[in-house]
């Protein structure tokens, strides 16, 4: 019996979008049974369309064959008419993977103002009011105001500058830290055993990273797991990691895996700590 052939269709579900909203792109294959395929995830590139996420279906049977489909949400921010899309799908034969493209499909700009070159400018100039001319302002008065202002704002500055310095400080760290707990938290919540879940912990642990490495200027992202140790002067790290990557890269998700993500947020606490003690002592020394 003859192999029924690859049908592939990639199509936006909306004809228009304005910059930023949301658009849904649908991706649907049918192959035969048997044949191993993959659709891209979102960390791939896509030109000028930012993936938002990514939805996937089961797998349906059909006369002509299997049924695989997927819905990617996107935005973007060209000003462009128009843009095309073509997502691939990647089939899997022997050791190599084959790109297959759908037919590119095309969304509309919904503009909310006119594009440049439709403006009638002599219409805008008309309409234009032209506001009344007031008195001349004297410019030694203004000088006088200003000498004033700099003055007083000397005398503010020497008598309270450095608590302002040190509150400024200690509320931009305090804001890094409630926007990393709550990023975190959200994210732990949806970690889990399954392929979605076990992206939120590697997203979780990312976040984690980049918070640090923000709040010491210490670039954890490529350390290895002994420097992140050494300066972080915390032996149970160790542990906590590995049980971290076996569950990401190994598939070994247990109820160590959730001790040690809770475990992570105790580090960065302790961290978040020493840095306001941190700013307090050197604000009292000056």
């Amino acid at each position: 019996m003859q192999e029924r052939p690859l049908h592939i269709k990639g199509k936006f579900l909306e004809d228009s979008a304005k910059i930023g909203q949301p658009i849904h792109y649908s991706l649907q294959v049918i192959h035969p049974k048997g044949q191993e395929l993959f659709f891209p995830g979102i960390q791939s590139a896509f030109g000028v369309f930012e993936p938002v996420k990514k939805e996937y279906f089961k797998t349906k049977s059909t006369a002509d064959g299997n049924l695989d489909s997927a819905v990617y949400t996107f935005r973007f921010f060209d000003i462009a008419d128009y843009q095309s899309l073509s997502l691939p799908i990647y089939l899997l034969q022997g050791s190599d993977c084959t790109q297959v493209f759908p037919k590119p499909d095309t969304i509309f700009l919904q503009r909310l103002v006119p594009h440049p070159e439709k403006i009638n400018m002599e219409q805008v100039f008309q309409q234009v009011a032209i506001p009344t001319l007031s008195p001349k302002t004297d410019l030694k008065n203004v000088f006088i105001y200003g000498i004033s202002i700099f003055i007083l704002s000397g005398l503010i500055y020497w008598v309270f500058g450095k608590q302002f310095i040190r509150w400024y400080q200690l509320y931009r760290l305090w804001r890094k830290n409630l926007d990393f707990r709550r990023s975190y938290q959200r994210l732990s919540r949806s970690i889990s055993s399954e392929p979605k879940g076990l992206q939120n912990l590697e997203k979780a642990i990312s976040v984690w990273k980049s918070y640090l490495e923000n709040l010491i200027h210490v670039p954890f992202s490529t350390y290895t797991t002994k420097e992140m140790v050494d300066n972080l002067r915390d032996k149970r790290l160790v542990k906590a990691l590995q049980a971290i990557d076996s569950a990401i890269y190994g598939g070994n998700f247990s109820e160590k895996t959730m001790d040690s993500v809770k475990f992570l947020t105790e580090i960065a606490h302790g961290v978040y700590q020493k840095e306001r003690e941190k700013i307090s002592s050197e604000t009292r020394k000056k």
